[in-house]
């Protein structure tokens, strides 16, 4: 068993290495990672000054290297946009981030707990078939269809909840169930 754990763990561990190397390559292959960071009225001086600072010049494989790196020594770099750590952007946004997890994880198991115990005890009735139809909705329909959905109706049209936001418990709503609907 912990052979079969730790094989598991080493092709996880390559399976993500391997996605980070595409993803990598694919960014900065897709345009001109200098250009779009100076911007559309740079001049050549100011992009191939860029280029060097960031080191863009250097082989992509040499980047993905120093990237990779970094990343597993903590160090996520400095977002272009902000001129800020990308860590201390993360970490600053993780407290609204694990609220909107936790509401929407409590919101699947207070739904589907009580729906999955009635079709149980309901084999074949009508409770059944809705349980069901609402399982296939929530695995049919996208989450961000969903939500779209959701703020139009409730936000936009009703006006009962915020479009969007953090600041008061009726912002996490609508985000928590177009979130939570699809696992439960």
């Amino acid at each position: 068993m912990l052979g079969y754990v730790i094989k598991r763990l080493i092709l996880g561990l390559l399976v993500m290495v391997a996605i980070s190397a595409v993803v990598f390559g694919l960014t900065n292959s897709a345009a001109d990672p200098a250009q779009a960071i100076a911007g559309e009225g740079a001049s050549a001086a100011d992009i191939e000054a860029i280029r060097v600072a960031y080191g863009f010049d250097r082989p992509i494989v040499e980047r993905y290297g120093v990237w990779l790196s970094a990343t597993l020594h903590g160090d996520l770099g400095t977002s272009y946009r902000q001129k800020r750590p990308v860590l201390d952007i993360v970490l600053e946004r993780m407290p609204v981030t694990m609220t909107l997890g936790c509401l929407a994880l409590t919101f699947a198991i207070v739904l589907s707990l009580p729906l999955g115990v009635l079709a149980a005890l309901r084999p074949n009735s009508w409770i059944d078939r809705l349980c069901l139809g609402l399982a296939l909705l929530g695995q049919a329909m996208p989450t961000f269809w969903f939500a779209l959905l959701g703020i139009v109706v409730f936000s936009v049209n009703l006006e009962w909840l915020p479009a969007s936001g953090s600041d008061t418990l009726l912002s996490y709503v609508l985000p928590s169930i177009a979130l939570g609907y699809y696992g439960a």
